[in-house]
């Protein structure tokens, strides 16, 4: 069966093919005698060039007579040659238009001044002995595009992206970094540059443009010797002109001092270290020592959050943080320091998940007008630290958004939002022990001050009675999400309330069949009527708020008994929708009605079978004179 094979690059009709331990290079044409004469006349000069700049290494072989050339070309009687194993080849297209060859790790390749692509550059560092005699410079490789473009200088030099392909020999290939002289691969305008592994450690031996802006630069070595080279290099010493967007993954974090990027403005640095040794360098670095100039996104991961402490961000205004530690030790040392130590500059969204979370109390905010804050811890140990802390004392400025996630939702107690007029707050506890701490608080304790959104899902609806609204605040959503029966009972409750005084079961149920008005006030849970805490206007509690709209999505009807009673304000809204069916868990839901107040004539939108369970009493516009 024909064997057809793709090539990796070409240049003009000269195909490059990768094989296992070679690169193949093989000319689709042959060379007349006097094109033989004229290589051999080429290939010494480019010898007697190498010699004068210091390097010596070129073999005897190298000088290959026209003879053998043409001897070989006639013995093939017009049809192509064998690839030949060479021990030496000089990378020019005069010289591999002579006859196909391999090169392996033995194969010396001298390289002249000229340019290359990287899928080709980076193949000859894996598979050869790579000799620099000039310079090289390096450009996207495009599969329609000649591979080697000779005497390319800076000035022929275009915007590119680079990218390594995995490096196979790793020992070839650091031989041949260690060989290559600085400041001898010319990248001009480079855009985007993406080294992995063994490639990361060229890095210092680029020449960019004094001008040179990279759009995006990502490392990331899995070995600490893909960096070792450059960790013995001084401190911001590799200069990249400016960079917008920078990652560091694995070992590649631990070179973040060594880079020069004082004159950037980083739209995006993201850092990710999934293993304390990624980072162990950068860690012996002085505090606020590691200057990035203005950063607006700020990514730390992994124990890559250990290192906060060692930048400078003193010129940023971060648009975006996000802190995330899976482990204790991913923090470990930043728990360690001060309260209010680290400071930010101004930062507007800060997202801490995770044991990252606990670091919260360390940060220093308080310049911050932070319009969104979001935490979300899936472990009580993800929030210890801030639970030992006393209420109020964790200290945020100015919040406009505040997202509480999972065990997240237990420190609300500890932060204080005393100048906050908060836009959204959102809570969401997938379980009770989320809110456990919370729930040990008084009733009408926690301060939130004014609130224009509030939004509890789930299991953190208990919270909603610990809460302690200002006076004037109106609400304009209270939205309910994924709030189940199950999420309301408590062994303490009699299903979900008290029955006022002593009436029966048969008192209950009594209305409902002689057509009694639909303004019976019921109770939620923990009410016991007017004298139940946090359930009037005068004690501040969450059935005399002032609300506007009322949404619950895929909750169960009944979590209305904990929000609304006679004292309730009128509303402008309610909104009821439920993918799911309500699952009664007690023989009184059949029987007893949920309490809604009076809504705006326009304002209730619900499926008709839940208005069935609902008392409510529809007014006009002006919230007055009721509507039949």
């Amino acid at each position: 069966m024909l064997s057809i094979r793709a090539n990796f690059a070409s240049c003009g009709d000269i195909l490059f093919f990768d094989r296992p331990g070679y690169i193949e290079i093989t000319p689709n044409t042959t060379v007349s005698d006097i094109e033989i004469e004229l290589l051999d006349v080429k290939r010494r000069e480019i010898l007697r060039d190498m010699e004068r700049k210091g390097i010596h290494a070129a073999p005897e072989h190298l000088e290959e007579t026209t003879e053998r050339r043409r001897s070989e070309q006639s013995g093939n009687n017009g049809t192509t040659p064998e690839p030949r194993p060479v021990d030496s080849l000089v990378l020019t297209v005069a010289e591999l238009s002579a006859g196909p060859v391999l090169l392996s790790q033995k194969t010396a390749v001298y390289l002249p001044t000229t340019g290359l692509s990287d899928a080709l550059f980076f193949r000859l560092l894996n598979k050869t002995k790579v000799v620099f005699g000039g310079t090289v410079s390096l450009f996207e490789h495009f599969d329609e595009k000649d591979c080697i473009r000779e005497g390319m200088g800076v000035e022929y030099r275009e915007e590119v992206r680079l990218s390594s392909q995995v490096i196979e020999n790793s020992v070839r290939f650091m031989e041949n970094i260690t060989r290559i002289p600085e400041n001898s691969i010319c990248v001009g305008r480079m855009k985007h540059l993406v080294l992995n592994g063994y490639a990361v450690s060229i890095l210092p031996l680029l020449l960019l443009d004094e001008d040179n802006e990279i759009e995006a630069l990502y490392l990331s070595g899995g070995r600490r010797e893909c960096v070792s080279e450059i960790l013995g290099t001084r401190d911001s010493s590799i200069w990249l002109g400016k960079v917008k967007s920078l990652g560091l993954v694995g070992y590649a974090v631990n070179i973040l001092p060594k880079l020069n990027l004082q004159d950037s403005e980083i739209e995006g640095l993201y850092l990710n270290a999934g293993m304390r040794e990624y980072v162990s360098e950068t860690l012996g670095a002085g505090d606020r020592s590691i200057w990035l100039g203005k950063v607006k996104s700020l990514g730390l991961v992994g124990y890559a959050a250990s290192i906060l402490p060692k930048l400078n961000l003193q010129d940023s205004e971060i648009e975006e943080l996000y802190l995330s530690g899976g482990r204790r030790e991913c923090v470990s040392e930043i728990l360690g320091t001060r309260d209010s130590s680290i400071w930010l500059g101004k930062v507007k969204s800060p997202r801490l998940e995770s044991y990252a979370v606990n670091i919260l109390p360390k940060l220093n905010l308080q310049g911050s007008e932070i319009e969104g804050l979001y935490l979300s811890a899936g472990r009580r140990e993800c929030v210890s630290e801030i639970l030992s802390v006393k209420d109020g004392t964790i200290w945020l400025g100015r919040v406009e958004s505040l997202v509480l996630y999972g065990y997240a939702a237990n420190i609300l107690p500890k932060v204080n939002l005393q100048d906050s007029e908060i836009k959204e707050l959102y809570l969401s506890a997938g379980r009770r022990e989320c809110v456990s701490e919370t729930l040990v608080a008084k009733d009408n304790s926690i301060w939130i001050g004014k609130v224009k959104s509030l939004k509890l899902e789930r299991h953190a609806i208990k919270i909603l009675p610990k809460l302690w609204l200002h006076k004037d605040n109106m609400i304009d959503s209270l939205v309910i999400i994924r709030v189940g029966i199950d999420m309301l009972l408590k062994k303490d409750y009699w299903i979900l309330g008290k029955i006022k005084t002593a009436r029966s079961a048969l008192e209950v149920l009594l209305p409902l069949k002689t057509g009694a008005p639909k303004t019976e006030p019921l109770l939620g849970p923990g009410m016991d009527g007017d004298s139940a805490s946090g359930t009037t206007p005068a004690d501040g509690g969450c059935c005399g708020w002032k609300i506007k709209q009322l949404k619950m999505y895929n909750s169960t009807v009944y979590a209305l008994r904990g929000i609304r009673s006679d004292k309730s304000c009128v509303l402008d809204r309610f909104e009821y929708t439920n993918q799911g069916k309500e699952k009664d868990m007690s023989l009184w839901f059949m029987f007893r009605r949920v309490y809604l107040g009076k809504i705006k004539q326009n304002g209730l939108v619900v499926p008709p079978s839940i208005k069935e369970n609902l008392i409510y009493t529809l007014v006009d516009e002006e919230g007055n004179n009721p509507v039949r």
